[in-house]
């Protein structure tokens, strides 16, 4: 699905919203917030990381991310 998403995305040239997004994938908010941080990490960037309050610790894919960002 993660890959749909990339592509719906980079086939859209205008803004999209994440609100776009979710109805297009009937996408819940908790799935959302799976979704959203492979999103980044694959280099799509729709909203700041920040306006996800997002914290290394709160982060649903914390145990399978390889990525040092909290500093220890």
């Amino acid at each position: 699905m993660i890959t749909e998403i990339i592509n719906f995305i980079s086939e859209k040239k205008e803004n999209i919203s994440t609100d776009d997004i979710k109805r297009k994938f009937n996408l819940s908010e908790q799935d959302w917030d799976i979704v959203y941080p492979f999103l980044i990490s694959n280099g799509i960037k729709i909203n700041t990381f920040d306006s996800m309050n997002l914290k290394c610790e709160d982060c649903p894919i914390k145990n399978f991310c390889n990525k040092k960002r909290c500093g220890g």
